[in-house]
């Protein structure tokens, strides 16, 4: 005999999707507006719960096709016909929107990585190019389609709940017999999470947290170069180390300094006029210097462009990718200044040389230099073209939703290894 009431493998699925439903819908509505880091991250969130929905509706259609179900509602037939009508356009929808979403990310000729949640890599279909325009005609319409066959599949379940006295209810949700008050509640509560989800959920913040401390501490891109801020020491100095003077021997050749864990490497951009800040993780520094011998002091910087971290991994992975860095092809990018001027006090600035994407251009960077005995502080700023270097290729190459010039600051401890 079929069951009365579906299996609880049914029910778990059949009010998830139908929740992930609700809040793709809704949270729709929030990805208009010019291209920036807010909508990035929308996207990103929403290509999230799409996906999820399609590997949750192919278990759905598994498990209805191995795990018994209770039999179909005896009624008219046009009735009975409406019924399966609208449960075979739900499957549609559940497959079809988040599908052809798919097809859209995997045709579109700007390529950004997707990361479930941030996390898990998923890929793109091997669909050709034509596929794109069609695809994303479906995926605006379906959404549409499945709020009509909602309001017909409610409506069939209330009247024959309530009108033919059927308790249709007690097969989808706990206590469904009678009036079944509890079980519409019930109903209607899951479905009205998902619609205040989609019109609270700020998935920017989930990233903001993290890069919160990295725009702290960046330069504004209008900063001058030219004007660095003081710093302190990064760590107390006593009084007779702040006093040390190198011999005259020592100041007769640069001294060799060895960078210490814990510097950062950052830069800022403006992304229709929202600040997105970064830094590099990995990077490292063959330093040659001396206040008193600035003529034979040099800086050598390696950084690994595959480090950065601009608090968002998707974004991450858009920015390694050909468009901006390429690091497939330049895995690092380069500085080299043996050319310094002393400005006053603890200023300085260098003229040196950066290397991008197999672009080389001069960049000169005003920083600020605390020495006392074996112990420095450096701190500083410069400020580049991105385009000059080749840094953002199609559509990112035009400055009017990524603003040309990028501001780099930096900010670490070294010691001297003689």
């Amino acid at each position: 005999m079929a069951p009365t009431r579906y299996s609880l493998g049914a029910i778990v699925l059949h009010w998830l999707i139908a929740a992930a439903l609700a809040f793709q819908i809704i949270f729709a509505e929030s990805l208009e507006g010019p291209r920036g880091p807010d909508l990035f991250a929308r996207f990103q969130l929403h290509k999230s719960v799409g996906i999820t929905i399609l590997l949750l509706s192919v278990l759905r259609v598994g498990w209805r096709l191995i795990v018994p179900r209770p039999a179909a509602v005896p009624g008219p037939k046009w009735a009975m016909t409406l019924s399966s009508l609208v449960h075979l356009g739900f499957y549609i929808v559940m497959i079809g929107a988040p599908l052809t979403g798919w097809i859209l990310v995997s045709t579109s000729d700007i390529k950004v990585d997707t990361l479930l949640f941030g996390s898990i890599p998923w890929p793109n279909l091997p669909v050709p190019q034509w596929m794109g325009e069609p695809s994303e005609e479906i995926h605006e319409i379906l959404p549409n389609v499945g709020i009509a066959l909602l309001v017909l599949h409610v409506a069939g379940a209330l009247r024959h709940q309530y009108l033919l006295g059927t308790p249709i209810l007690a097969r989808m949700l706990p206590g469904g017999r009678g009036k079944a008050i509890g079980a519409v509640a019930l109903a209607a509560a899951i479905m009205l999470g998902g619609i205040v989800l989609g019109k609270i959920v700020d998935p920017k913040g989930a990233s903001a947290a993290p890069a919160a401390k990295v725009q702290a501490e960046a330069e504004p891109v209008a900063a001058p170069a030219a004007a660095p801020e003081p710093v302190a020491a990064a760590e107390p100095l006593a009084a007779e180390e702040a006093q040390a003077k190198p011999s005259d021997e020592e100041a007769s050749a640069p001294r060799t300094w060895a960078q210490a864990p814990g510097g950062r490497l950052g830069f800022t951009a403006q992304w229709n006029g929202e600040p997105v800040t970064g830094s590099f993780g990995k990077w490292s520094s063959n330093i040659l210097f001396a206040p008193d011998a600035l003529e034979a002091s040099k800086v050598d910087v390696s950084i690994d462009l595959a480090s950065v971290d601009t608090g968002d991994s998707q974004r991450d992975g858009t920015l390694t990718d050909t468009d901006f860095f390429d690091t497939s092809r330049f895995a690092r990018a380069s500085y080299r200044a043996t050319r310094f001027t002393a400005l006053g006090g603890d200023r300085y600035r260098a003229d040196g040389t950066l290397t991008l994407r197999g672009v080389s251009k001069p960049v000169p960077l005003a920083f600020t230099l605390t020495i006392a005995g074996d112990k420095a502080r450096a701190r500083g700023t410069a400020r580049i073209d991105r385009t000059s270097f080749g840094v953002g290729q199609g559509e990112y190459a035009s400055t009017t939703e990524i603003a040309g010039p990028v501001a780099i600051s930096f900010d670490f401890a070294a010691t001297a290894k003689d």
